[in-house]
């Protein structure tokens, strides 16, 4: 007898529901049922298993028939081969999102069973259409549980020296929940509980219609993030690693540790790599067995340097001043200290007299030089007198320019950076501080900026009064009290984007 048989050439399911899960835990069923069948025939025909945990090697097994020149002394169940050679089991390592049964291999039961854990198991049998073709040969079989009288010349029905103990293996069965109370045909159905419509199916019509849509395709691992270290971030100058190492953390032989440079090729990862200032590094885990593993996610780390230091000095000079039509200024750029000067300090009596103020608004710059300031770290950028004179006719200046023309020897660069000034005169009155002029730092973050290695850097500035009794600051704004002469500074700092 030759049993040749397609374990899932059909599979009927009458459910009471479309519920796609119960149909594959049918299907499965039914093929594991199937299946033991055939391994007790296998088995009780001198076929042995023993020693195979592969699902998918032990229907390869049953693919094969005896020798040709065992066929004509041969009394057992079957000769031939047991299973469709297109046969295949879709192997996964865990259950699906839904939590199905799997068939497990059990090598010592020798035979499928059906349970919910985690660990190598089918999830589907399925027929392969590109093994068709596939020949798996022939194998040595022991003696079957019936032998050929030789000398007699005839059948002989009888027990064998060779005895199988292997007999029929039923799946064990995986039951649904049982439903808390009975079909009630006068209930209504729940608007909330109707099922949702499946994006993968068809409608039929006329003659025929078409399929729903496939069901949900295994779950496979996800290989884990690589572990990178140092990670990226901004290092100073002199705390900057030099060197990086990937750890995987997947599973042995699964998967291959690759890495990117500023997205480069992938490479394969055998050693510690060198880092660069502004290097971007790039790390995954690639599957090497698709069918259990999906590649894994990127970890993606950039390091950067910050430079040692900011060394140099400036030099100040106004212009562009801003006011009324009866504008009076006076501007001195030479020298280190350059003075801005605006207002008209004389009133006039009528009759060709004049009362004189004898103090007009005024400040001076008188720049810093500092040597290796470290990145976000305030210095003092330059000293400025401020005076609140006395001024009439609207000939007071309403804003002013002073440019800096930096030299810096760390790094080696010139530059000239604009710092825009605002005044605001106020009405005077009894209250000191509301009668204070306000000098306002228009552009504290200024147009100056630099990159090195990656990092781009910008000056920024702001006002730090040096005498409480002549000054007080409030954000970007000075306010110098009336007919005062505050004592200022100006500091800055190189701010880093990393």
């Amino acid at each position: 007898m030759v049993a040749i048989i397609s374990v899932l050439a059909s599979v009927a399911v009458s459910l009471l529901s479309d519920d796609s899960d119960s149909a594959r835990v049918a299907k499965l069923q039914s093929d594991v049922a199937t299946l033991n069948q055939m391994v007790a025939f296998y088995v009780a025909d001198g076929g042995s298993l023993a020693g195979i945990s592969a699902p998918q090697t032990v229907l390869d097994k049953m693919k094969r028939s005896r020798p040709q020149s065992e066929w004509q002394q041969h009394v057992g169940i079957v000769s031939g081969r047991l299973l469709d050679v297109r046969l295949s089991a879709e192997v996964t390592t865990l259950p699906d999102r839904s939590n199905n049964p799997r068939a497990f291999w059990d090598r010592t039961k020798q035979r499928f069973v059906i349970k919910k854990a985690a660990g190598s198991a089918v999830s589907d049998f399925y027929l392969d259409e590109s093994l068709a073709s596939a020949d798996y040969g022939t194998e040595k079989r022991a003696k079957s549980i019936v032998s050929f009288n030789a000398s007699n010349k005839g059948w002989v029905w009888g027990t064998s020296v060779s005895s199988p103990t292997a007999t029929y293996l039923d799946p064990q069965p995986f039951k649904a929940p049982t439903p808390g109370s009975a079909f009630d045909p006068s209930e209504t159905a729940d608007p909330s509980s109707n099922p949702p419509t499946n994006p993968g199916g068809g409608s039929g019509g006329g003659d025929g219609g078409s399929g729903g849509g496939d069901p949900s395709q295994p779950t496979r691992a996800v290989l884990p993030i690589p572990v990178i270290s140092p990670g990226g971030g901004t290092f100073a100058f002199t705390g900057f690693p030099t060197i990086v190492s990937i750890s995987s953390g997947a599973p042995p032989d699964v998967s291959t540790l690759m890495y990117s440079i500023n997205g480069g090729g992938w490479q394969e990862y055998t050693a510690s790599i060198l880092l660069f200032p502004a290097m971007t590094l790039q790390a995954r885990n690639e599957t090497s067995r698709p069918a259990e593993y999906v590649t894994g996610p990127t970890n993606t780390q950039t390091y950067y340097r910050l430079t040692s230091g900011f060394s140099g000095a400036g030099e100040g000079s106004w212009g562009n001043a801003l006011g009324g039509t009866n504008l009076v200024t006076t501007i001195q750029n030479s020298g280190t200290t350059s003075t801005f000067k605006s207002g008209n300090t004389k009133f006039d009596l009528g009759n060709g007299e004049y009362l004189d103020a004898g103090v007009e608004n005024s400040m001076s710059f008188t720049p810093a030089s500092f040597e290796k300031i470290t990145p976000n770290v305030w210095f003092d950028f330059g000293a400025m007198q401020i005076l609140n004179g006395t001024t009439f006719y609207d000939s007071e200046a309403t804003g002013v320019t002073l440019s800096v023309s930096m030299n810096l020897t760390q790094p080696a660069l010139s530059f000239i950076t604009y710092v825009n000034l605002g005044f605001i005169s106020t009405t005077n009155t009894s209250d000191r501080l509301a009668s204070a002029d306000i000098v306002q730092l228009l552009n504290p973050t200024t147009d100056f900026t630099v990159t090195i290695d990656g990092v781009q850097y910008r000056l920024e500035l702001e006002w730090v009064s040096k005498d409480p009794a002549s000054s007080v600051v409030q954000g970007n704004n000075l306010l110098v009290y009336e007919a005062a002469t505050a004592a200022v500074q100006l500091r800055g700092r190189f701010t880093s984007n990393h």
